[in-house]
C-alpha cells in the first residue's frame, strides 16, 4: 500500500462541513478539495465511538471515484497505526479532530475495525453497485433471479439487437405490419444507429412503456393538444371547406389585386379563384401552393409589393390575416403526420420493451436501467417496502453523496428512501446521530446526455430542507469558493466570464459568488489566441488532405507551440511548480472527438511531442484493432483480397505499397486467381508470406485469444511491429482487445469467426488510462477531464458554435399524471413540426442544453491549475465571424472587461492575454531560471541492456478439447429454432449434472420446479419434455453406473502430453480400479450411425480426453462414448478410432 498524502488544515467552511453530527448540503465549486472534505467527514464519522464502519454509505458517481476514495482512507487509517504521536496529533487536528491521548489511541485501531467490520468495512461504491447489492439480497421480494449479474455494455447491444431481430422476426411471421413499418420508419429518418437508440431509450422508461394505453394515437395526440377523433386528412379537408375557410377574404384580395394589374397580379388572381372554385379536397392538397401567395420560402411572411400596397392599402391586413390562418392549417397539419410518426414509435418502442425485458429475464442478466428502477421500486412502492427499509434502517446511519448535481430522478429516489428515516420515526427520536451529507456543484452539472439534471439536485435539496424543518433537525447549507487549484488570474478570468454568461446563462436563480485562489499573489495567464480561419493555407502534401485546411494549419501551429513550450531553449516556465513544463502539464480540452482530436494527437506525434492520445476511442476504429481483426479475417476468408492487401501492409508484415504492386501484380493470365491464391503459388515471395503460412496452422487449433496474443506476442513480434509503427498508444486498444477475447470466450463457443461475428455487432467505446503520472501530453474531452486538472489547459475548439449542434431531442411528460412523473422520449423534430406544443418542449430543451453548454465551459476552464488558452478554427459557415455563442466569445468578452489589449503574434496573428492586474501582459518565462536548466551528459547504458534476452524453452501448448476444430458439427446463423436448440441444450446438461444427487422418487417434481423458477420455462410441456428426456436416460440400467454417487458431473481435468496442456471439463467420469469411462453429452436431434460418422471435432475432442485421462491414470485402459439426448444413443468410440484422432505435435 502506497503512502498516505499529507492531510492538509481544513480552511473556511472545510471545517464546519465535516462535523460529524451535522446534516450537511455542501456546494463546492471547482477545486475547492470536496475529495478532502468528504474524506475527512468519514474519518470524523469513524472517531465516534458509536458508528460503526459498516454503518456508513458512501455513494459515488463512477467506480474510479469509489476506488480512489477508499484507497485515500484506508492509506490514511493505515498511516495511523504507525504515526508517532506528534504527526498524529497534527493529522487530527488538520481535519478539526481532538488530539487528546484517547482519541490517539481511538485512531489507531480504526484501521483494523474497518478490516474487521461486517459486510466489508466501509461502503464506499457507486448507485449501480448499491443497488446491484441491494436486489441480490432481497431477489424474491424484487422479482429478479437469485443469481442475476449485470450486463456489460458490448453484451447488452448484442442483447438488444438480438431482441429487436426476434420482435421483428416474430411480427412478420404474424403478418402484423404495424410495427415493422414503425421501426422502418424511424430508421428512414433517423439512420438505423439512432433508430435502436431510440428504441433502447424507451425501453429504459419502463414505467411510462408500462403506462402507455393501448390507442397510443389517441394518446399521443392528447399530448400534443391536438383533436383525438377523426383523422388529418379529414381535418384539413374540413377546415379548408366554405364553413371554416375565410373565403370572402380570399375574394377581397382577389378584387384588390385586380387592381394592381400586373402580371404577378393576374397569376396570384388565377391560383386564388382555381383553389375558391376547387372542392374541399383538392384544396386540401394545394393549400400549401396557395400559401407561397403571402409566405416566402423559409416560411416567413412576403411584404406586400409597394404598387400594390398604394392601388389597395388593405390589402396588407388581408396577406397578414390569410398567412396567419394558413400556416396555422398547415403547421397543424404537420403535428398531425408528426403525431403518427410518434404514435408508431412508442408503439414500437413499447413492444421492444417488453421483448428486451424478456430476453433479458431468459439470461438472467439487469441492465443499469434495471438496478436503479428496481431499487427505487423496491424501496418505494413494493409490498415489502417497509420492511426492507427497515432492515436498511438498521445498517445505515450515516450517507454520503458525492457528485450529487449528477444524480437522476430515480437515484434521488432510492437516496430519499434510505435516509427518509433519519427525518421520521425512529430516525428523529433514536438516541445515536443520524446523519446526510451530500456534495456536489450546480455549476459542473455537464452529464444531461445521460439523463441528469441539475434541477433534479435542486428539487432534492428543498425536500430535505423541507423533512429537516418538519422533524426540527438542523439541515445546514455550505458553501465552498476557496480553489486550492488555479491560480488568481484563471479565476479572475473566470469570475468574469461568468459574469458575463450571467447566472440565469447557468440554469441558476442566485447570484455566482466570486471565486477566491488559495495562492494569492502567484501569476499565471489566460491567452485568446485568434482562431484559424477558412481560408489558411496548409501544406499540399499533407496525408489528411481530405481535411478543410484551417483544421490541418490550426493542428500544426499548435503542434509547434507546444513543442517550443516543451524546449529548454523556449521553455514555459510553471511558477507555482518552480519548474519548467513537461509533457504531463499539458491537457488539451475539446467539446467532442473529431477528426480534428485525432490530427492535433497525429501532429504531436510527428512532432516528437509525447502524447498519449484521445481519451476514448471505439474499439473498431483504432489501426492496430483493425491491423489485428484482419488477420483473423484472412484466416477466415482468404481470397478477399482487400483485407488480405490491408493486411500485407500493415506493420505485421510490413510491405510497402511498392511492394504490394510489384509482389501481388495479376499479369492477364493470372487475372482470375484471388490475391492468396497468386502469391503462393510465386516462389520468389515464399519467405515474406510464411508468416500468413504459420497463420493458418494456427487457426485450427487457437482460441481467439490464443490466437491473438499468439500474434501480438509469439515469433511474429507483433506488440513490438505495432508500436513501433503506431506509437505506445496503440497499447491501449490492442490489451483492450485481447481481454475482450477472453471475455467472449468466456460465455461463447471460442470460435473465430463466432469471435469475429459477435465483435462486429458490439461496438462500444474505451476509455484510456490517462494517468497524470505518465509524463505525456493528454487530449480528452471535457467531459473526460472533470475532476482532473493540469498547469497548462488549452481549450483547442472554443469556437464552435452551439447553435449549429443537433438537437439532443427531450421528454414529453403526461399532463394528466404528473405526479407519477412519466415522460415519453419523441422522435427528433424537424424544422416544420416545430410548432404548438412540440415548439415549446423544444424551446425549453434548447435553454437546458444551452445551460449546459455554458456549464462545460466552467468546467474547461477551471481545470487549469496556472495557464489556459482559448483558440479554435472558423469554418467556411463562419465566415470568419466567432459565434456570439461560443466559448471563444464569452473568454473574449470576460478579457475585455479585464482591460486586456489584442497584441499582434507572428504564429497566431492577434492574441489577447491576462496574467494578472499586476503583471506584464504576458507569459511569463524566467531567463534567470532557465539558466539553471543543465542539458546533462546521456548515462551511458550497460550493454546487458540490448543482448537478446536468453531463449526460453518452450512451454506446452495449451490446447481446450472442445475447442478442437475444425467445427464441422452444425453452427449456422443464430436463427429462433438454433438459439431454441442451443438454449435446450444448456437445460439438458444442467440437469444431467443436478438430478443425479436427487432421490429417484423426488427428481420430476425437483426438476420441474428448477425450471420453471428458475430458468422461466414457463411452458408446462417444454419442462416436461426436458425432464422426460432427461430421466430417460438416468433410468437406462445399462447406464446406472454413470450416474452413481461413485461418479463425477463436470469433472475438470487437465494434463501435459507431449507439446500440449490438454485442459477441459468432462460432463460425466467414472473412475474403477480396472477402467476410466469419460462420457460427453450432445444434445442435437442428429444422431450418427455409429461413432465413426460422429463429427471430427467431437472425436479430436474425445481423443483429447483419452489422452489427458491416460497420462494421469498411467496403465488403466480409458473408454469414451458420446450420449447423444435424443433417443437416447450411447456411442462407444473404438480405440482405434481414438487413436487416429488423438493430438500430434505440430513442429
Amino acid at each position: 500500500m502506497s503512502e498516505a498524502q499529507i492531510l492538509h488544515p481544513l480552511a473556511d467552511k472545510q471545517s464546519d462541513a465535516v462535523q460529524p453530527d451535522n446534516n450537511i448540503w455542501l456546494s463546492a465549486s471547482a477545486g475547492t478539495g470536496k475529495t478532502q472534505v468528504l474524506t475527512a467527514r468519514v474519518f470524523r464519522l469513524l472517531l465516534r465511538e458509536n458508528v460503526n464502519p459498516e454503518h456508513i454509505l458512501c455513494l459515488t458517481f463512477t467506480k474510479a471515484g469509489a476506488a480512489e476514495m477508499a484507497d485515500r482512507i484506508h492509506r490514511q487509517l493505515a498511516s495511523w497505526v504507525r504515526l508517532d504521536d506528534t504527526k498524529l496529533a497534527a493529522d487530527l487536528s488538520a481535519i478539526g479532530a481532538p488530539v487528546d491521548p484517547a482519541t490517539r489511541e481511538y485512531a489507531r485501531t480504526l484501521f483494523a475495525r474497518v478490516l474487521d467490520a461486517r459486510g466489508g468495512g466501509l461502503r464506499i461504491m457507486t448507485i449501480h453497485s448499491f443497488c446491484q447489492a441491494l436486489l441480490a439480497s432481497f431477489p424474491e421480494e424484487a422479482n429478479i433471479p437469485p443469481l442475476f449479474k449485470p450486463i456489460e455494455e458490448r453484451d447488452q447491444k448484442i442483447l438488444a439487437r438480438q431482441a429487436l431481430g426476434d420482435l421483428l422476426l416474430d411480427e412478420e411471421a404474424a403478418a402484423n405490419t404495424a410495427i415493422i413499418e414503425a421501426i422502418q420508419a424511424l430508421s428512414v429518418r433517423m439512420g438505423e444507429e439512432e433508430a435502436e437508440k431510440y428504441l433502447m431509450k424507451c425501453a429504459s422508461k419502463a414505467d411510462a412503456m408500462e403506462s402507455l394505453p393501448s390507442g397510443v394515437l389517441p394518446f399521443v395526440r392528447g399530448l400534443l393538444n391536438l383533436p383525438i377523433d377523426g383523422d388529418a386528412q379529414s381535418w384539413l379537408e374540413q377546415s379548408c371547406s366554405d364553413d371554416a375557410f375565410d373565403i370572402a377574404s380570399l375574394e377581397n384580395m382577389v378584387d384588390a389585386l385586380a387592381g394592381w394589374g400586373t402580371k404577378t397580379a393576374n397569376g396570384f388572381m388565377g391560383q386564388i379563384q382555381s383553389w375558391i372554385a376547387a372542392d374541399p379536397i383538392e384544396r386540401a392538397g394545394t393549400l400549401s401552393d396557395l400559401h407561397k401567395i403571402w409566405a416566402k420560402a423559409d416560411g416567413e411572411w412576403r411584404a406586400v409589393p409597394k404598387g400594390l400596397d398604394k392601388v389597395a392599402p388593405h390589402y396588407h391586413e388581408l396577406s397578414v390575416a390569410m398567412y396567419d390562418h394558413c400556416r396555422q392549417i398547415i403547421e397543424t397539419k404537420a403535428l398531425f403526420d408528426y403525431a403518427d410518426l410518434f404514435a408508431g414509435a412508442l408503439n414500437a418502442g413499447r413492444a421492444f420493451y417488453h421483448r428486451y425485458k424478456d430476453t433479458k429475464k431468459l439470461q438472467g442478466v439487469v441492465d443499469f436501467d434495471d438496478m436503479i428502477r428496481m431499487t427505487a421500486k423496491l424501496l418505494n412502492q413494493s409490498n415489502m417496502a417497509e420492511w426492507i427499509r427497515y432492515k436498511l434502517d438498521q445498517r445505515t446511519d450515516h450517507i454520503l453523496v458525492d457528485e450529487a448535481q449528477d444524480t437522476n430522478l430515480a437515484q434521488w429516489d432510492i437516496v430519499r428512501a434510505l435516509a427518509g428515516e433519519f427525518f421520521a420515526g425512529l430516525g428523529v427520536n433514536a438516541d445515536k446521530i443520524r446523519t446526510l451529507f451530500t456534495v456536489g456543484d450546480f455549476k459542473q452539472a455537464i452529464f444531461g446526455f445521460q439523463g441528469t439534471s441539475p434541477h433534479n439536485y435542486v428539487r432534492a435539496r428543498n425536500d430535505f430542507f423541507e423533512r429537516a424543518e418538519a422533524s426540527e433537525r438542523d439541515f445546514s447549507d455550505l458553501s465552498l469558493d476557496r480553489s486550492f487549484r488555479s491560480t488568481p488570474p484563471v479565476l479572475e478570468v473566470v469570475d468574469k466570464v461568468l459574469g458575463h454568461i450571467g447566472e440565469k446563462g447557468l440554469g441558476l436563480d442566485k447570484v455566482i459568488p466570486r471565486h477566491q485562489s488559495h495562492y494569492a499573489g502567484e501569476g499565471g495567464s489566460v491567452t485568446l489566441w485568434h482562431p484559424v480561419a477558412h481560408g489558411a493555407v496548409s501544406n499540399a502534401d499533407d496525408e489528411e488532405n481530405w481535411l478543410s485546411d484551417e483544421k490541418r494549419v490550426f493542428a500544426q501551429r499548435l503542434a509547434i507551440q507546444i513543442k517550443e513550450w516543451l524546449s529548454p531553449e523556449t521553455a514555459l516556465w510553471l511558477s507555482h511548480e518552480n519548474r519548467p513544463l513537461e509533457p504531463k502539464d499539458v491537457m488539451i480540452l475539446v467539446s467532442k472527438r473529431d477528426d480534428l482530436s485525432a490530427l492535433i494527437v497525429a501532429r504531436l506525434f510527428a512532432e516528437n511531442v509525447p502524447v498519449a492520445g484521445i481519451d476514448r476511442i471505439r474499439l473498431n476504429q483504432p489501426l492496430v484493432v483493425q491491423d489485428l481483426l484482419a488477420t483473423i479475417r484472412f484466416v477466415l476468408q482468404p481470397n478477399d483480397d482487400l483485407n488480405l492487401a490491408s493486411l500485407l501492409v500493415s506493420p505485421l508484415l510490413g510491405w510497402s505499397q511498392d511492394d504490394l504492386l510489384t509482389r501481388g501484380y495479376r499479369v492477364e493470365t493470372h487475372k482470375d486467381k484471388s490475391l492468396w491464391e497468386y502469391l503462393r503459388t510465386q516462389r520468389p515471395v515464399a519467405e515474406h508470406i510464411e508468416p500468413l503460412r504459420n497463420l493458418l496452422k494456427m487457426a485450427d487449433f487457437n482460441t481467439p485469444y490464443q490466437f491473438l496474443e499468439t500474434i501480438v506476442s509469439g515469433p511474429m513480434q507483433g506488440r513490438k511491429k505495432l508500436t513501433a509503427r503506431l506509437s505506445h498508444a496503440a497499447l491501449d486498444p490492442l490489451e483492450e482487445l485481447l481481454n475482450t477475447a477472453l471475455a467472449f470466450e468466456q460465455d461463447h463457443i471460442p470460435t473465430l469467426q463466432g469471435f469475429l461475428d459477435w465483435f462486429d455487432r458490439g461496438d462500444v467505446e474505451i476509455k484510456r488510462d490517462q494517468l497524470e503520472g505518465d509524463n505525456e501530453v493528454r487530449l480528452m474531452t471535457v467531459h473526460g477531464a472533470k475532476g482532473l486538472q493540469a498547469p497548462l489547459v488549452i481549450l483547442a475548439n472554443a469556437t464552435f458554435d452551439p447553435a449549429n449542434k443537433k438537437s439532443g431531442g427531450f421528454d414529453i411528460a403526461d399532463p394528466m399524471r404528473s405526479e407519477d412523473e412519466l415522460e415519453y422520449p419523441v422522435v427528433p423534430i424537424r424544422k416544420a413540426e416545430r410548432v404548438g406544443l412540440l415548439d415549446a418542449f423544444a424551446t425549453v430543451a434548447d435553454a437546458r442544453e444551452r445551460e449546459e453548454h455554458w456549464r462545460l465551459l466552467y468546467v474547461a476552464m477551471t481545470r487549469a491549475e496556472e495557464h489556459l488558452v482559448v483558440t479554435g478554427t472558423l469554418g467556411p459557415k463562419a465566415k470568419g465571424v466567432i459565434p456570439e455563442g461560443s466559448w471563444y466569445h464569452a473568454v473574449e468578452q470576460g478579457l475585455i472587461k479585464l482591460e486586456t489589449q489584442p497584441l499582434d503574434s507572428v504564429r497566431w496573428i492577434v492574441e489577447r492575454t491576462y496574467t494578472g492586474p499586476d503583471a506584464a501582459d504576458k507569459l511569463e518565462r524566467n531567463p534567470k531560471k532557465m539558466q539553471k536548466m543543465v542539458v546533462e551528459e546521456p548515462t551511458a547504458l550497460p550493454d546487458w541492456l540490448f543482448a537478446p534476452a536468453p531463449k526460453e524453452a518452450r512451454p506446452p501448448r495449451p490446447l481446450t478439447p472442445s475447442d478442437l476444430g475444425p467445427d464441422d458439427a452444425s453452427n449456422p446463423p443464430p436463427t429462433h429454432a438454433v438459439r431454441d436448440a442451443a438454449e435446450r441444450g444448456k437445460l439438458l446438461h444442467s440437469l444431467f449434472e443436478r438430478l443425479p444427487n436427487i432421490a429417484p422418487e423426488n427428481r420430476v417434481d425437483v426438476a420441474d420446479r428448477w425450471l420453471e423458477k428458475q430458468k422461466r420455462v414457463t411452458d408446462r410441456g417444454e419442462r416436461q419434455s426436458l425432464i422426460d428426456t432427461v430421466l430417460s436416460v438416468l433410468t437406462n440400467p445399462i447406464w446406472s453406473a454413470l450416474f452413481s454417487p461413485e461418479s463425477f458431473a463436470e469433472a475438470p481435468i487437465a494434463a501435459v502430453v507431449d507439446q500440449h496442456v490438454i485442459s477441459g471439463t468432462v460432463d460425466r467420469l467414472l473412475i474403477t480400479d480396472d477402467l476410466i469411462t469419460v462420457v460427453d453429452f450432445k444434445t442435437g436431434r442428429s444422431v450418427p450411425q455409429n461413432a465413426a460418422a460422429a463429427p471430427l471435432s467431437y472425436l479430436r475432442q474425445m481423443a483429447a480426453y483419452v489422452a489427458a485421462l491416460e497420462k494421469i491414470f498411467p496403465g488403466r485402459p480409458v473408454k469414451a462414448a458420446l450420449l447423444y439426448t435424443h433417443g437416447p444413443s450411447l456411442l462407444e468410440l473404438s480405440g482405434d478410432l481414438v487413436e487416429r484422432h488423438k493430438p500430434r505435435t505440430v513442429s
